[in-house]
C-alpha cells in the first residue's frame, strides 16, 4: 500500500527533470572517463632503467627481456665503471625485489652471461602494482647499488 506524504514536494517537476538531466550528464562523463582508462593508448612498462650507483662507482642499466608481466620475469643488468666506461666483470650481483606496501619479497643472484652483462632470472611479480628492485654489486672492496621502480599491470 502506498502511503500519502505528510507534506507535498517542494520541488517543481521542471526542477526534478533538471536534476535528472544533470545526473545523466554526470554519469555520461564518468563513463567517458572510464573508457579512457581502457587498453587503447595504454603501454606496459618496458622494464628499462639506467642510473649511477649510490656510491658513484658503477652505472647500472637494467632491462627486462620481455614486457613486464605478472609471473616470472627475467632481467639483463649491464654494469659499467663510471670512470673508465669499461664493463664490470666477475663481480657478485644480487637483486632484491619487493612489492611496495606488501610483503612480496625475493632475492636473486645474477649470472654473468657476457662481460659486464648479468642475467637475473625468475624475478616474481605476483600481482599488479609497483615493485622496487634494489640491484647491488659486491666485491671484496666494493659495494655499489641502485634502486629502480617498476609498474606491473
Amino acid at each position: 500500500m502506498i502511503e500519502p506524504r505528510d507534506r507535498p514536494s517542494t520541488t517543481s517537476p521542471r526542477a526534478r527533470r533538471g536534476a535528472r538531466a544533470r545526473l545523466a550528464a554526470l554519469a555520461a562523463l564518468a563513463l567517458l572517463a572510464l573508457q579512457g582508462c581502457g587498453a587503447e593508448g595504454w603501454a606496459p612498462d618496458p622494464g628499462r632503467r639506467l642510473d649511477a650507483g649510490m656510491n658513484g662507482r658503477i652505472e647500472f642499466s637494467v632491462a627486462s627481456t620481455a614486457p613486464l608481466a605478472i609471473g616470472a620475469n627475467t632481467f639483463h643488468v649491464r654494469l659499467t665503471w663510471l670512470d673508465s666506461r669499461n664493463p664490470v666483470q666477475r663481480i657478485k650481483l644480487r637483486v632484491y625485489s619487493m612489492m611496495l606496501g606488501m610483503r612480496h619479497e625475493s632475492v636473486h643472484d645474477g649470472v654473468e652471461i657476457e662481460p659486464g652483462v648479468y642475467e637475473v632470472a625468475d624475478v616474481p611479480f605476483s600481482m599488479a602494482g609497483t615493485y622496487d628492485m634494489q640491484v647491488r654489486a659486491l666485491a671484496a672492496s666494493l659495494i655499489d647499488e641502485a634502486e629502480f621502480s617498476f609498474e606491473v599491470y
